[in-house]
């Protein structure tokens, strides 16, 4: 395992899924020698959503642009710049875009995208 640092260019990076079928990109990860963290950026449209899902790992999601409105079991909360959100363990979540186009960094303490288990039914 190397020890050095490593720049990572975004726009050498390919767009992938998300397990919402949302354009993910994931910026620091296993591939990049990272052991125990994953960084990834996610685009979405007004209208668009994440679907409500858990995670069995700890989740943070930091809100750089758009605006929208993210679910966190029962509770319903503003979005948008300017806004991170802790996510613990097995807590249903998700959030939808609601106005301009809302940018969003995903980190997890593990070095993928954290095994995601999606809780209601895909509208496709």
């Amino acid at each position: 395992m190397s020890t050095k640092g490593r720049r990572i260019e975004h726009a050498a990076l390919p767009i992938v899924a998300s397990p919402s079928g949302l354009p993910t990109q994931h910026l620091v990860c296993e591939r990049d020698g990272a052991t125990s963290l994953f960084l990834g950026q996610q685009w979405l449209e007004p209208g668009e959503r994440v679907y409500l899902h858990t995670h069995e790992v700890e989740e943070t999601l930091t809100f750089l642009s758009g605006e929208g409105v993210a679910t966190m079991d029962d509770e319903d909360v503003p979005i948008g710049a300017g806004v991170s959100l802790f996510i613990p363990p097995g807590v249903v979540h998700g959030f939808r875009c609601t106005a301009g186009r809302l940018h969003v960094l995903v980190t997890f303490p593990v070095p993928a995208f954290a095994e995601t288990r999606i809780i209601e039914e895909r509208a496709d």
